[in-house]
Formats: structure tokens, sequence, C-alpha cells
């Protein structure tokens, strides 16, 4: 068994490199589990779980009936930002697309509100309410529209309506100038009597276009910060709704997917979560349409204790979340697990400066960060590699005497035997000085970077400052698979080399068939990986191969200076 122990440890990294990148992909490390309540304000008759008692409406005196205030026609109003071209609608006060401009997707711009939205008209902002049969035309009545802009260049847009018989809503949102948050303001009253609004974004946020969705492994996500903990529910667990109860610990809620969220942060930070699919909230076509997946489009809801938010909705560009404050940067999800996110936070930050003071491309950052990298993991490197090649170098020059102990006992098959083998064979290593556990030592410091290494692939993974960078000629996004798929048969073939390279003198044969066979497999595998990743494998690949020429040259001056003696 000491023979292939060597093997045993190569073919283990390799396997695990593998599942990482494997795991990343298809199995995203699983969210704490969200506190749930199986019932969503406003839900259908048809939802199998019981309502609640609807919270306690704060007690105050009816007020006096406002006149009815409805528009007569549709109305869409354009609002131009720095960063987005917003198109809202005056029926139920909500927003019919938030396209950006910086970002496109099958050539048109990003639209943040999904196409499952448009064709269920049911918008982002529309608004929820613990009685389903209070204020039932909030998102259908035709709003009048005030525009103004303020002295200091904001634009705010109120929707007015009432139906003269004691309800009405009022809902506001300023648009500050250079400002990413929008203030959002909604105000309900039911029959005299103030009510606590829901506000909705959704149903969906798959900002990438379906043909175009190769680069991105999640999207429909929802995402809450509360009692500072991040939690994330894929969309194939929001199977039923899901409820967070009021706190006053909570920071925002909202969707997001791969490079875009859109959150809603109340100013209060008290208010409550619903998470729920389409069909089970009051938000439901009816009649539903045939296309299932439709009716399973995520809708988040959060509940506004004073009737007051903030709304972001853009990309996921950790510099500019983090100067919004309100913990934002935490929407981007480099891991979920605490040691990999204090590695990658750095190492975006780092890639970000080469980016922004040495090279203006992305490509080129990631290659230089690569060699910094190798450069600052050199030492470990160096020693792990020195360590088992002259392991492996030990194990071939005592092979001869450990066969002929074996073929001793080969016929012996009794437990005495075998002790004696074991006993012997250790007297062999400690008389030639060989350590058969030294290739255990080695590998010790390749695990302590495996977490910046893997830290590594999380910050290229979701980074949007990658998405639509170019490297070079053929590669016009670094978050897209490489379209002529060089970058992957250079990795393949580094790989080869880099195996070539590796003493195997002790591993069985049929061993080292499937390790030549790894290359190939992992060619095709990232051959569908975005460019990005591909190339900081292929570059780091590459120095591998410098180091590995450096280790079996220092080895073999070890091995020839008691020759020359």
């Amino acid at each position: 068994m000491e023979k292939r122990f060597v093997a045993f440890v190569v073919l283990s990294a390799v396997i695990l490199i593998g599942w990482t990148l494997l795991s990343r992909r298809l199995f995203p490390p699983p969210p704490p589990p969200a506190v749930s309540a199986p019932t969503v304000p406003g839900g259908s008759p048809s939802s199998p779980a019981p309502q609640p008692p609807p919270p306690e409406t704060p007690v105050s005196t009816p007020s006096a009936a406002v006149p009815a205030v409805a528009a007569e026609k549709d109305e869409e109003i354009r609002i131009d930002t720095d960063d987005a071209e917003i198109v809202l609608t005056n029926a139920g006060g909500r927003v019919r697309s938030w396209r950006l401009k910086a970002y496109k997707t099958a050539g048109r711009p990003v639209d943040l509100v999904s196409k499952i939205a448009t064709r269920t008209d049911a918008l982002p902002l529309s608004l929820l309410f613990d009685d389903r049969g209070i204020l039932t035309e909030a998102n259908r009545a035709l709003y009048r529209v005030e525009r103004a802009r303020r002295d200091d260049g904001a634009e705010t847009v109120t929707f007015h309506w009432a139906d003269g018989a004691g309800s009405s809503i009022e809902k506001s949102l300023v648009f500050a100038k250079g400002q990413r948050l929008v203030d959002l303001e909604v105000r309900a009253v039911d029959r005299g009597r103030p009510v606590t609004p829901r506000v909705v974004w959704g149903p969906g946020l798959e900002a990438e276009d379906e043909e175009n969705r190769s680069n991105t492994y999640y999207a429909d996500q929802a995402v809450i910060l509360e009692s500072q903990q991040v939690v994330r529910l894929p969309r194939r667990k929001i199977d039923d709704p899901i409820v967070q109860p009021e706190s006053a610990r909570l920071g925002w809620a909202g969707l997001e997917d791969q490079y875009f969220a859109a959150v809603i942060i109340p100013k209060s930070s008290r208010g409550a979560v619903t998470i729920a699919p389409l069909g089970q909230t009051a938000l439901a076509p009816s009649p539903p349409p045939e296309d299932a997946h439709v009716m399973e489009s995520p809708v988040v809801a959060v509940a506004l204790s004073d009737g007051r938010a903030s709304l972001f909705a853009g990309p996921k560009s950790f510099g500019q979340l983090a100067a919004l404050g309100h913990e934002l940067d935490r929407v981007v999800w480099f891991s979920s697990y605490s040691l990999i996110y204090a590695c990658a936070k750095p190492l975006f930050l780092a890639l970000r400066w080469v980016h922004d003071h040495w090279v203006a491309n992305y490509g080129m950052a990631i290659i230089l960060l690569t060699l910094g990298l190798r450069l600052l993991l050199f030492p470990l490197n160096q020693y792990s590699m020195v360590k088992m090649r002259k392991v492996a170098g030990d194990m071939q020059r005592v092979q001869p005497k450990l066969k002929a102990l074996q073929a001793k006992y080969k016929k012996k098959n009794d437990a005495d035997a075998r002790a004696a083998l074991n006993a012997e064979t250790m007297e062999l290593y400690r008389k030639e000085g060989v350590n058969p556990f030294g290739g255990v030592t080695g590998c010790l410091p390749l695990l302590i970077q495996m977490p910046i290494l893997w830290a590594f692939f999380d910050v290229l993974s979701a980074a949007v400052e990658l998405r639509g960078a170019p490297f070079a000629g053929w590669i016009k996004d670094l978050t897209h698979p490489d379209p002529i798929y060089l970058t992957p048969v250079l990795m393949g073939a580094t790989m080869f080399v880099q195996q070539k390279m590796t003493p195997t003198t002790n591993v069985d044969p049929a061993q080292q068939k499937i390790m030549l066979f790894m290359p190939i497999m992992f060619t095709v595998m990232f051959s569908k990986l975005p460019a990005g990743l591909v190339l900081y494998y292929f570059v780091n690949n590459l120095l591998g191969i410098g180091q590995q020429w450096l280790v079996n040259r220092h080895v073999a001056r070890l091995e020839a200076a008691p020759t020359k003696a």
C-alpha cells in the first residue's frame, strides 16, 4: 500500500478540485434554514396551508372619506437615472421595466423585471395585505400621477388612488440624482383605518437571457439579511409559502441571480418577509397559465411597519454596494462558508486594485493576481513538492527490497506472517532512512492553501465586474465560455505536462492510465466554464510546470550529492 500513497495523494487532489468545480456550479452551498410558517398573507384560497390570524391593525379613529381619486387612462412614467432607464405604470403604481444601461444580455439592456412578471401582470411594487379582501383594487386601479423635481435635483413620482368610500393608497418614489437607492413610501387606508402594506418584488429575477445562461448557475433566488445573518433560498426550495416573522433587525430582503439583485430595505429595520410561489399569492393570474414554471416563480413581499423603505435594483458590484451601506455588500455571494469568505473578500479587492491601478483589463488582472498568489504561496508549494518528490525517490530506491520481502511472505497468509511482514518492512524503512508517511507532511501545505484557491474560484464566479469584460481577441466576455475552446485545450495540455513531470514510479499502471485520462475529462468540463476561470487555471498550471521543473532539478542535485562525495 505504501508504494501507492503518492499516487493516491495526487489523485485525491485532482478529484478534490474537480468536485469543487462541479459542486460549486451544480450544488451551491446550502443556506441556513429560514424560519417558516407555511402560509402567505393574501394567498390563494387553494393554498394547502391554513391562514394565521392577521396581525393587529393599528387602532385609529376612522377618518373622513376621501373623495374618489383615479386616472382616466393607462399612463407610463419614464425615469432616466445615471444607471437605469425605468418605466413605471399608473396601473397599480408599479414598475413595468427596470433596464440597466451598462449591462446587456442577447444584445439588449438587462431588465430586472422578469418576463414572467410582465406576462402575468404581477409587476414589482405590487401590494399585498394581511386580509386579501382589503383594497382589492390596489394593484388594478389607475392611479393619478404627480411628478415633481426638488431643489436638490431629485425627481419625485407620487401615485394617488381613492375609492371615495374611505379606502385610499398613496405611493411615492424619490429618485435622487447620483444615488443608486430609491426612496419608497406607501400609505394605505382601508375604510378609514391605516393598514400595513407588503411591498412586492417579483415574480422572479432572471436578468440573463435564457439562451445565454451558460455563465450563471443560479437565478430566481430569495435573499434576506435578518439579525446579521444572510439567508438564501433557491427557487427549488420555495415550494410553499415561507414567512419570516416581524423583526426589529430586518436589514433587507429581495430576489437575486448571480450578478444582479433587487432588494427592499425597511427604513425602520422592522418588518416581516413573505416568500412564496406566484401561484400561492393573491397576485396569481386567473385563469392560471398552462406553464407550471410561471406559477412557481418566487415572489418576495416585505411588510413595512411605517410604510417607508429604500429600494436597490442593480448589479451586485461589491464596491458600489459597500458604499451604499445597510450591509448591502453581503448580497454578493462569494461563499456561505466564513473561512472561504474571509479569503475571498481580500482576493476580490486585490483583483479590483490590480485592474484599477495596473492594467485596465480583467483578463490581464487575473493573470497578474494568479502570479502574485503563486509567488505568495511559493515557499509552501516548494516545501510540499520537494517533500513529496523526495518521498517518491526514497520509495523508488527501496522498492526492490520491498518486493523481495513481499515475495518472501507471498505464500503465507496467516496473521503471524502479515505481522512479520509489517515488522520487517518498518525495520527496512528505519535502516534506509525512509519515512513512509512523509507524503502526508508534504500534503499539509497544499491543504493549507486550498481555502485560498477555492476563494479565488468563488471570486471569479461571483464578480459582476467580469461580466461583459473582454480579455483578448476571441474572448469577449470573461464570464462566458471560450467560444473556440482554445483556453480549455491549453489548460488540459498543461495539466498533462504537469502529470508527466511528476514522478509516478510507484504508481500502478492502471492508476497511471486513470490519471492520464484526467486532463481529457477536465478539458471537457472546463469547456463549459467561464473563460476567466479557465484562464486562471491555465496560468496556474503554467506556473506549476515551472515550479515542478525547479523541484525536479533541486531533488536531482540532492540525490547526486552523495555520489559525488
